[in-house]
């Protein structure tokens, strides 16, 4: 179904294309008048009497998601919006609102159209949609038929920001459109029926009594056989207080002469364990002399649209991939503890957990390898608390535990030592072996907080320190952390602003051809010159990057400026440096990677030969796409080198079909390798393996003479590392190997 999806949503962009549409133009709208507008709702009052019934109901269960619920008919005309005022203020400003008509010819790719187009539900996320202003929101879409002719009556649609994006919407909408068909088909059965006509028609779907003054039942119509599993013969002329499904409804109308209208009952047919939920209908019957004669009831099965309002409760409260209990269930849940524990001693701790570098994986292997990670991991950790804690999924890689059962601190370090080790036990994906590992923070009741909210801030604020730690570890929250969350807090409203700013700069390290002394390339490193603080270290502020999104941009600047000042030095007659970058996986995943590095280029004017690009192991892991990639940068003359090899995914068949130039040994094996045999004969083995593939190999983090001379023996061809130079800025760095010479060679 997803795989469809984006076949429709594709063929919709390129008829768009060739329409001759422009993205960046927002449509005026196509709007009808006032008069046709009433006319179009008054021709679907049914619907919308519907709509206005479950769609506060919706809104309720999926409160604190800010999101839009439009409703058209089947022209794609809109007749009904409700839900976040901010949403909607915007859309109408956009020209958005009731009377306004969608269609893919004028308004490009939509989730309307399609689903009316196609009779099915659709999804059009972010970059998904044609016009660009769209291109911040997800919409959801589902049609609703009419029951007689198949043909489709309109569409209920959702409107979300794209931070909200979960395809557990178009599940919920789904229900909620079936919801709707079923309760028009009994609106439809039941409108302007004869009570008695109904009861003798052998093809109503409504259940029909009829009694006689003492409450004897006088007639008992098919579809009242077929509802109750009760045969005609067996209950005519007898007492309806003997019919339990009825409980006493009947007995009350005998006895008040009141008229009941939409009365829950609910039974169980015989030999069923099923339940039948139904709404029930009475009212006394009177001759032409107004005396009363008996009773006529009616009562329709409701037990779909009962189950779908059950099933809506539980998709609401229930993540859509693991089926864990979700983030609102969590809030109750919790809540539901500490209200009871009011004036009480009890033990409650909340556990943060967030998988390690998750984001690697997904993006290299693919959300759906990802998925079932995840399920994997929700499944293990299920299985480890059984009765000890309640499991949730927050959403993304992040859980959450609630644990009320312990006795003491040492209890719960325990536990959060146990889930470490659950987590990292191996999993298996596309036949290859993967460690996932966990940071965990702990926030306790009532130490760290008497309320929800404070008491997860408080488990996120020790989950961070946990990660800062270097991840795969728990902490427990302490008030200390308040200032460093504060000075994480200010780092990353202040990041955004230095890169347009302009307040990042590049220092750059000397990579030594260890058989000719000389200076061969220089590794650009990032450095935030901060007017406050001075020169932050790329450790302190790249994972923020990270978690801000903002790598892409980050790469482009170091990559533009890197360039810049290489072709300087190329234009001083250096023209066989080589200038190093490394790039993140977000970038390496980037579709325009091969378009900007030519730009670049081209604006730059630096020839392909002085870029090298260095990617890690981990990288590789889609080889069908990392293949493509680095065969394009290989035609385009860039160096490409492995980063921290011998640390990640290994595997010698990417090293013989990759397109790479250069290994770089990681400076963990290069610093221990003279305190141990393993760490020795894991560099010798790179160097002889690189060698023998026709690879060069660089060694960085060189510190001392000793690794140095211990490198030269093995034939290492370059170093890199403090025992030569630090990390310098271009002019320090031309001041110390005296870039101006005129002969192109530097000597360290």
């Amino acid at each position: 179904m997803h795989q469809l999806n984006l076949q429709l949503i594709e063929e919709s962009n390129r008829r768009c294309r060739e329409w001759g549409l422009d993205p960046t133009i927002i449509p005026d709208p196509i709007e009808i008048s006032q008069e046709q507008l009433l006319q179009i709702q008054r021709e679907n009052k049914e619907v919308l009497k519907v709509v206005e019934f479950f769609i506060p109901e919706f809104l309720k269960m999926v409160k604190g998601t800010p999101l839009l619920i439009v409703v058209t008919d089947h022209q794609g005309i809109i007749m009904y919006i409700e839900g976040d005022n901010t949403i909607k203020d915007v859309i109408q400003q956009l020209g958005f609102r009731p009377g306004v008509q969608f269609t893919e010819s004028y308004n490009g790719t939509n989730c309307i159209s399609l689903a009316l187009n196609h009779n099915l539900p659709v999804e059009v996320v972010g970059s998904q949609h044609y016009h660009n202003f769209l291109c911040q929101s997800a919409c959801y879409s589902v049609p609703f038929k009419d029951h007689r002719t198949n043909g489709t009556l309109g569409t209920v649609s959702i409107m979300t920001a794209l931070n909200y994006e979960d395809p557990l919407l178009l599940s919920l909408l789904s229900i909620v459109g079936t919801s709707i068909e079923r309760e028009i088909q009994l609106q439809e059965q039941n409108k302007d029926l004869n009570v008695l006509n109904q009861v003798l028609t052998e093809s109503s779907h409504t259940a029909m009594i009829l009694t006689d003054h003492y409450g004897r039942i006088m007639e008992f119509n098919p579809y009242a056989e077929k509802l109750t599993g009760l045969k005609r013969q067996n209950v005519l002329k007898k007492p309806a207080a003997e019919l339990a499904i009825l409980e006493d409804w009947i007995q009350k109308i005998i006895q008040t002469k009141e008229s009941f209208s939409d009365v829950e009952v609910k039974f169980q047919k015989p030999n069923s364990v099923k339940e039948t939920i139904c709404l029930f209908d009475g009212r006394p019957i009177y001759s032409v002399n107004q005396y009363f004669i008996g009773t006529v009831c009616s009562f329709r099965d409701i037990t779909e649209r009962y189950e779908n309002q059950l099933l809506m409760q539980h998709h609401a409260h229930h993540d859509d991939l693991t089926t864990l209990p979700n983030r609102r269930y969590f809030h109750n849940y919790v809540n539901g503890i500490l209200n009871s524990a009011k004036g009480k001693d009890i033990s409650l701790a909340v556990f943060l957990l967030d998988l390690d570098r998750f984001k690697l994986i997904n993006d290299t292997l693919g959300h759906a390898k990802g998925d079932t990670l995840l399920v994997e991991i929700a499944q293990r950790l299920n299985h480890y608390l059984l009765e000890k804690g309640k499991l949730f999924r927050m959403g993304g890689d992040e859980f959450t535990i609630a644990l009320t059962e312990f006795n003491s601190i040492d209890e719960v370090k325990k536990m959060a030592d146990d889930i470490i080790e659950v987590v990292r036990k191996p999993f298996f994906l596309q036949n290859l072996e993967f460690h996932v590992s966990t940071s965990i923070g702990i926030a306790l009741y009532p130490n760290d907080g008497t309320d929800i909210n404070t008491l997860f801030l408080h488990a996120d604020t020790a989950m961070y320190r946990a990660k800062d730690q270097g991840k795969n570890g728990y902490c427990i929250y302490n008030s200390d952390m308040n200032e460093e969350s504060l000075k994480k807090l200010t780092l990353e409203s202040e990041l955004e602003l230095a890169i347009k700013n302009n307040d990042l700069i590049l220092h750059y390290q000397p990579q030594i051809d260890l058989h000719t002394n000389q200076v061969v390339g220089v590794e650009a490193l990032l450095r935030w010159n901060h007017p406050e603080l001075g020169l932050i270290p790329p450790a302190d502020f790249i994972p923020l990057a990270e978690e801000m999104g903002l790598m892409v941009h980050l790469g482009e600047w170091v990559l533009n400026h890197g360039c810049r000042q290489m072709k300087k030095w190329h234009d001083q007659g250096l023209t066989t440096l080589k200038l190093s970058i490394n790039l993140s996986p977000q970038e390496f995943l980037k579709q325009r990677l091969v378009d900007k590095v030519k730009q670049v280029l081209q604006e730059t004017g630096l020839a392909p030969h002085g870029l090298e690009l260095e990617i890690t192991e981990s990288m590789t892991m889609d080889v069908v796409r990392s293949t493509s990639m680095l065969e394009e940068l290989h035609e385009l003359g860039i160096q490409i080198a492995i980063d921290d090899f011998g640390t990640g995914f290994s595997s010698l068949n990417y090293l013989k079909n990759f397109h790479i130039h250069r290994l770089k040994i990681d400076r963990s094996f290069v610093r221990d390798m003279m305190n141990g045999p393993k760490d020795a004969q894991i560099v010798s083995t790179i160097i002889s393996i690189a060698h023998a593939l026709n690879l060069k190999v660089i060694a960085e983090g060189v510190e001392t003479e000793e690794q140095l001379h211990f490198l030269q023996n093995l034939k290492c061809d370059e170093i890199q590392g403090y025992y030569y130079s630090k990390p310098l800025s271009a002019s320090d760095l031309e001041k110390k190997y005296e870039f101006n010479s005129s002969r192109g060679v530097i000597h360290p």
